[in-house]
């Protein structure tokens, strides 16, 4: 297997999530994994998605497979852009290169829909939180099912301040990646869920790379767990054995 298709695959997690809920996307995985939390610590570190990709790649220089879900997706797609050779490869799923809608871009979260929901969060945030974990799961296939294995997550509460969720919510809603992702010059798959209620899919998007693909995962909410995140494993395996012998 080439560099690309094999080795340190870097997973970051998405906001107020902790990483290890993506388990069902890199369980499995031949070579070495790294687990990053948008947690405390690093956000209280950083100020802005580049910093957090700025401190990452200082810590894993090594060559890598970088994969970003949902928020985490902006940090991989960052410290791609950096070109430092540490990543050799990004695999987003339910990312984004904007969050909140905007000119040009409408499948971004409407402003009211968001002020709601950061009000929501400035006054409570356990509760609020809590919501955001249920739209996860929201109109995915297995909803049933999923709401189930949500549960331990949300019996553990929030593993980022009310502060640090405030934080990671001025990046979603000021972070805008159109540019940079547009000329990203680094192999990327993106996968989006069918019936994301968080973020539209935006597979049609004209702005995408050249050396990008967009690919909307039959039957996925935001959340990808159970059998849809089956199907991204089989499409990451597809799309890194092809990025192998291009890079």
């Amino acid at each position: 297997m080439s560099e690309v298709s094999a080795g340190t695959l870097v997973v970051v997690g998405g906001w107020g999530v902790r990483c290890e809920m993506l388990s069902g996307l890199y369980d499995g995985w031949p070579g070495k994994t790294v687990l990053i939390s948008l947690d405390d610590a690093l956000m209280t570190a950083c100020d802005s998605v580049a910093d957090v990709a700025d401190t990452l790649l200082a810590r894993h220089p090594e060559p890598a497979v970088w994969l970003g879900w949902s928020l985490g997706a902006q940090v991989a797609m960052a410290a791609a852009a950096r070109r430092s050779g540490a990543v050799t490869a990004v695999i987003t799923v339910g990312g984004f290169p904007r969050f909140t809608a905007a000119g040009g871009w409408r499948s971004g979260m409407p402003a009211g829909d968001f002020n709601h929901f950061a009000t929501g969060i400035a006054r409570d945030p356990a509760r609020q939180w809590s919501h955001f974990l249920w739209l996860l799961v929201n109109g995915d296939k297995g909803e049933r099912r999923l709401r189930q294995q949500l549960r331990p997550w949300l019996e553990a509460g929030s593993p980022v301040s009310g502060a640090n969720l405030d934080k990671g919510l001025e990046w979603l809603r000021l972070e805008d990646q159109r540019a940079l992702w547009a000329e990203s010059t680094t192999p990327a798959l993106h996968l989006l869920g069918e019936r994301d209620a968080v973020v539209r899919p935006w597979a049609g998007w004209s702005g995408i790379a050249g050396r990008h693909q967009a690919r909307v995962v039959s039957g996925m909410a935001h959340w990808p767990a159970g059998q849809a995140a089956e199907r991204c494993r089989q499409m990451m395996a597809a799309f890194l054995e092809e990025a192998g012998g291009k890079v």
